[in-house]
C-alpha cells in the first residue's frame, strides 16, 4: 500500500516528465484527414440560461398559489352546498320478492399433482348460480346469473 508521502513524491515526478511525441506516421494521416474533410463552420446559438425563466415561473406560482387559495376559500363561503334529500328506507321498499337459486351444470372427477409430485383425486362441480328480484311496484325484474366451480379433494393416490 502506497503511503501519502510515496504518492505525493510519485505525482511529483510524473509532473516533470514530458509526454512522448506521437509518431510521424500517425500525424502525417491525421493531416490527410483533416485536409480532405475541411472544417464546416457551426452557426452558434445565443447561449441562454434556464435560471431567468426559471425565476419568473417560481415568482408568478408563490404570488398566485396564496391568491387562488383565497380565491377558493370565499368560493367555497358564498356557494351554497347543494342539499339532496333522500326518503326514508323503510318508506319505499326495493324489492317486492327475491328468488334465489342455484343448478349443478356438470360434474366430473379428475386427478392433479400436487406441488410436491403426488397425485391427488378431485372431484369437480360446475353450478349456476340464479338471483331474482321482482318490484312489482316500478315492474322491474332483475336477474343475475353467476357460474361457479367447486373442487373438492377426494383422496391421495397411491401407486
Amino acid at each position: 500500500m502506497m503511503q501519502e508521502q510515496d504518492q505525493d513524491r510519485f505525482e511529483a515526478t510524473l509532473r516533470q516528465i514530458s509526454p512522448a511525441a506521437p509518431p510521424p506516421e500517425l500525424l502525417a494521416r491525421l493531416r490527410a484527414a483533416r485536409a480532405a474533410h475541411p472544417p464546416t463552420p457551426v452557426a452558434s446559438a445565443p447561449a441562454t440560461s434556464v435560471w431567468p425563466q426559471f425565476r419568473l415561473l417560481w415568482r408568478a406560482l408563490t404570488v398566485g398559489a396564496p391568491a387562488a387559495a383565497l380565491l377558493l376559500l370565499l368560493w367555497l363561503a358564498w356557494v351554497p352546498a347543494p342539499s339532496i334529500e333522500n326518503p326514508p328506507l323503510a318508506a319505499k321498499p326495493a324489492a317486492d320478492a327475491v328468488q334465489v337459486g342455484h343448478s349443478l351444470v356438470a360434474s366430473f372427477d379428475t386427478i392433479a399433482q400436487l406441488p410436491g409430485g403426488a397425485p391427488v383425486r378431485l372431484r369437480c362441480r360446475e353450478w349456476q348460480d340464479d338471483i331474482v328480484i321482482h318490484d312489482h311496484v316500478h315492474g322491474v325484474e332483475v336477474t343475475q346469473t353467476t357460474p361457479r366451480v367447486e373442487v373438492i379433494p377426494i383422496r391421495f393416490e397411491t401407486y
